[in-house]
């Protein structure tokens, strides 16, 4: 059974406005009172009505998350965002989309989706890059209902973002490469509609351009489906690259892959650095993958906090903030020196 103020306002003696102030922490309460409202709070377990407090104050405490437990990596970054929220007394309400499982209008379903969210009344959205193209699609209906959006490893104008430092991540990778005296360089690079992926080729294009005997070769792999192909082109090439710098670790090992099916040993004829290290398989395959280290949970956690500093308007009231998160090469087996 629900227990109402009325109720412990009658065992305590108190109006049920000043139990109300208790149980919300609101006005100056002496140190007396508040402990006797606790107690019989207590006592009678009561829990409060979040509904009831959602319509007093206008906010519910719940946070739609369209982040899902995708891969390590998106595993990760939601556990930060829970983390996060949690301790800013909010909830998230995850939703998010099986691919596989929708045949047909998939942009149809992913509103669908991000409109429960909606209409229960979240106070704010965290999304996915795919998520984020499609829900970008709809910033009338956002802006009109002032909802806070941050989106994570994409940018969108209206909305607030966390990702990693690329740049720190690109220069890192062309820097060691070039400093094993690789010069013919390749880059497996992302689909250039995300703006990580974006980012990621365009900053690593412009490290290697501050060495002027260096090539850059770049191949778009698109989803995961193609990295195999564009790992194939770029060892098809001539000259062929001493390097590969891949855009995610997945693809670095479809580099592998392809290198295997043509002979080349890694790293003896071919480096291999990949992105992210949140697959233990870089750890575990032969040779161990040189890669860059993201810090996914850092980014939830800073994702979830942005969206809570916005609804307590401790951020200024323009919209686009960029939020950076460090990284760091790790390097293992898959990379040598080049002869």
């Amino acid at each position: 059974m629900n227990v109402s103020l009325k109720q412990i306002a009658q065992a305590t003696n108190l109006s049920v406005t000043t139990v109300s102030r208790v149980l919300r922490n609101r006005g100056e309460i002496s140190d007396q009172t508040r402990q006797r409202v606790m107690q019989v709070a207590r006592e009678m377990n009561y829990r409060p009505n979040m509904l009831i407090q959602g319509i007093q104050t206008g906010r519910t405490g719940n946070i739609g998350v369209m982040v899902p437990p995708y891969n390590p990596y998106w595993t990760e970054v939601l556990k930060g965002i829970h983390d996060e929220l949690v301790s800013g007394d909010c909830a998230p309400m995850t939703l998010w989309v099986d691919e596989a499982s929708v045949k047909t209008d998939l942009e149809g379903f992913m509103l669908e989706q991000m409109h429960r969210l909606i209409d229960r009344r979240v106070d704010g959205v965290i999304l996915w890059p795919k998520v984020s193209e499609i829900y970008g699609a709809h910033l009338d209906e956002l802006e009109s209902r002032e909802l806070p959006v941050v989106t994570i490893d994409h940018e969108l104008d209206f909305a607030d973002s966390v990702e990693t430092d690329e740049r720190l991540g690109a220069d890192l990778v062309a820097k060691y490469l070039y400093s094993l005296g690789h010069r013919c360089i390749g880059h497996l690079a992302g689909e250039p509609d995300w703006t990580w992926a974006r980012l990621r080729r365009q900053y690593f294009e412009e490290s290697l351009a501050a060495f002027p005997d260096t090539e850059c070769v770049v191949v778009t792999s698109g989803d995961d489906d193609r990295a195999i192909e564009g790992a194939r082109e770029l060892l098809r090439m001539t000259p062929r690259p001493t390097a590969i710098f891949a855009c995610k670790d997945w693809a670095a090992f479809e580099v592998y892959r392809a290198a295997a099916e043509m002979g080349i040993c890694v790293p003896e004829n071919l480096s291999v650095v990949g992105y992210s290290d949140t697959h233990l398989l870089a750890q575990f395959i032969t040779p161990t993958l040189t890669t860059v280290r993201q810090r996914p949970h850092a980014i939830g956690r800073k994702a979830a906090r942005l969206l809570l500093d916005r609804l307590d308007h401790k951020k200024p009231s323009s919209r686009g903030i960029r939020e950076k998160v460090d990284c760091e090469l790790i390097i293992r087996e898959s990379t040598c020196s080049q002869a």
